[in-house]
């Protein structure tokens, strides 16, 4: 993401959060050893939380 606004920022730290949550609830941190379901989950996390984040902030400052 190049030159990522206010939002965008923000809505990585919460994606990152999430993620990192979901990363500690495994009790593993070698993404190798992820299994396919468990890789597939992460990436769902991460891009739920980056979305669900993004859309609540626009709904209360549009970008247009």
């Amino acid at each position: 993401m190049i030159d990522a606004n206010q939002y965008e920022i923000h809505a990585l730290a919460a994606a990152s959060a999430q993620g990192g949550a979901y990363i500690e609830s495994l009790a593993k941190t070698d993404l190798a050893r992820f299994s396919t379901q468990e890789w597939a989950t992460l990436v769902e996390v991460i891009v739920s939380a980056f979305r669900d984040h993004l859309s609540a902030a626009y709904a209360d400052d549009p970008p247009f």
